[in-house]
């Protein structure tokens, strides 16, 4: 009886905490203890896993947790049995495609905002209402979750423990999952017993200025009692993760020409967050053909640079790192990079490409940065981690599906978020998004959302992100064509 009190006391004064200090928080916390009241937890178990992410990257996540067989699904043991371990789970799938890129808000110093749309994902999963993709009509029936995956580096750094903070205050017992240890142990797990070895981070900007990644490299080595060297470098890669995703900001798919562009945000000789070294243009290795460069100028005079393909913005990110590893003097040879956002594995091959180019490469007869780079360099894709502590946290709590079947219309469910219908014209850019003014513009504190989540479709993400999704992660895409199947019949 004395420790149902004290939970009541304690869940009370988390209750007053939060209606104190953010009101979307507070708001948040009613509306799933509200919906998950007089739920019984054998009810909970059947519910879906959320899964979210600032776009389509947490996908690669999502593929992962589909097909991973890391476990015997009868004794829980960590062996395989030729069965997925999640076969009988269903999931739910957010991209706060309106919002992305997520990495961008704590460069502009807008972490409360950015905690508020983290939150609200959070709230979507948790929640049991849509928006239909015609006229945005409130749907109701989707079904909340029992576990929830961050499948973002940034939203993990900087709102998982909102995240959790909102479960306690709803009195709830839903587990909440992040990426940035699971890519923290990959990153260790590959180096050799006693040997000094460099790690490189390539997340987004957002990510490296939590300093989340160096502090769970470091704890996970001192938990494993590694007593070699280990240098962290990390990387914030600007605009990576809006280029793959098709940020209007970042890159412009399909253009005519090579011209400029005046909303661009990108690298460039003259931005002081990811300023282009011309002095050393030749390392960077850029294609400069089919308007994958935009620029002014002819041959080798060329101004006002501009990146437009998703590779040159790799090999401007990792000759950049490999410039911060050759004036840091004296750093262990790299042995293994965390891609730190998890729109970066769409693109592993051309990670490992440049990666190769760059050890390979020359001036005047001398490799300039082979010293500084282990022969072979591991790719370190947090989800197979992920998947693994996923599955771990739900057999530890006996909320694993013994069986399949749930509530929901088909196993997977997938929602992207759009404009609000009826928002001011001058706030959205020429392809119906919002524009960068707008979009970080936005003050933090805000219940009501200028935003809607709808069914996943091609008229809100493009041909072009759906066939990345087809070709990358085919498990996934199976579902997700199942699920536009249905949602097309309730348009």
């Amino acid at each position: 009886m004395l420790i149902k009190w004290i939970g009541t006391v304690l869940l009370l004064l988390t209750s007053t905490q939060l209606s104190a200090q953010d009101p979307v928080k507070r708001a948040a916390s009613d509306e799933v203890t509200a919906t998950y009241e007089g739920v019984r937890t054998s009810q909970i178990k059947k519910y879906p896993i959320g899964v979210f992410d600032s776009g389509t990257g947490g996908l690669t996540i999502l593929e992962q947790i589909l097909k991973s067989d890391g476990f015997n699904n009868r004794t829980h043991h960590p062996l395989g049995d030729g069965k997925t371990d999640f076969e009988k789970e269903s999931f739910i799938f957010l991209a706060d495609q309106a919002n992305m890129p997520y990495g961008n808000y704590p460069v502009i110093r807008k972490e409360q905002f950015l905690d508020d749309l983290i939150v609200k994902d959070a709230d979507f999963l948790m929640g049991k209402d849509y928006f239909s993709l015609s006229g945005q009509k409130r749907q109701w029936g989707k079904t909340p979750v029992k576990a929830i995956v961050i499948a973002c580096n940034t939203a993990t750094a900087y709102g998982q423990a909102d995240i959790e903070q909102v479960v306690a205050a709803a009195g709830l017992d839903i587990k909440v999952i992040g990426v940035i240890d699971a890519g923290a142990k990959g990153a260790i797990e590959v180096l050799a017993e006693g040997e000094d070895a460099s790690i490189a981070v390539v997340p987004t900007k957002g990510t490296v200025l939590s300093g989340a990644y160096p502090e769970a490299i470091k704890t996970n080595a001192a938990q494993k009692k590694l007593n070699q060297k280990i240098t962290v470098f990390q990387q914030g890669a600007f605009g990576l993760a809006g280029s793959i995703d098709g940020a209007r900001e970042f890159i412009q798919n399909g253009k005519k020409d090579n011209s400029p562009r005046g909303d661009y945000r990108g690298p460039s000789p003259g931005n002081e967050e990811a300023p282009i070294d011309l002095a050393i243009l030749r390392r960077y290795g850029f294609d400069f053909t089919g308007n994958r460069m935009l620029f002014n100028g002819t041959g080798q005079v060329r101004t006002d640079i501009q990146l437009n393909s998703v590779e040159n913005y790799i090999a401007y990110h990792l000759t950049t790192l490999m410039e911060q590893m050759r004036q840091a003097g004296e750093a262990p040879p790299l042995k293994s990079v965390v891609m730190g956002c998890t729109h970066f594995p769409f693109y592993q091959e051309a990670f490992a490409d440049e990666l190769r180019r760059l050890r390979n490469y020359k001036e005047n007869g001398e490799y300039v940065y082979r010293r500084f780079m282990a022969e072979e360099i591991k790719l370190i894709d947090p989800a197979f981690f992920t998947a693994r502590e996923l599955y771990e946290s739900l057999a530890e709590d006996e909320r694993l599906n013994s069986r399949a079947g749930n509530s929901q219309r088909t196993r997977g469910e997938f929602y992207v978020t759009v404009p609000s219908e009826g928002l001011n014209s001058k706030n959205l850019n020429d392809v119906g998004g919002f524009n960068y003014d707008f979009k970080y513009g936005r003050l933090s504190g805000e219940v009501n959302s200028d935003f809607r989540a709808v069914p996943f479709d091609e008229s809100n993400l493009g041909a072009v992100v759906l066939k990345r999704l087809q070709n990358r992660v085919p498990t996934v895409w199976s579902l997700l064509s199942e699920f536009r199947d249905k949602s097309d019949k309730v348009k």
